[in-house]
């Protein structure tokens, strides 16, 4: 029974282990990458909206 137990618990200490590792990003690229992606969403919503606002005022009123 405590061998099984013992077992068990490397097993579940692997996994988490694999997740932990799996998560992490592989390069201060990809991080900094990951990390201004939504400034770059919030970007091109922003001009998507300057557009569409642009589109409704039109021009030289």
């Amino acid at each position: 029974m405590y061998v099984f137990s013992w077992f068990l618990s490397m097993v579940v200490a692997l996994v988490a282990t694999g997740t932990i590792l799996f998560a992490l990003p592989g390069s201060a690229a990809e991080e900094l990458r990951v990390a201004t992606a939504p400034q770059a969403i919030f970007v091109a919503d922003m001009s998507r909206a300057d557009a569409m606002v642009a589109s409704c005022v039109g021009e030289g009123k």
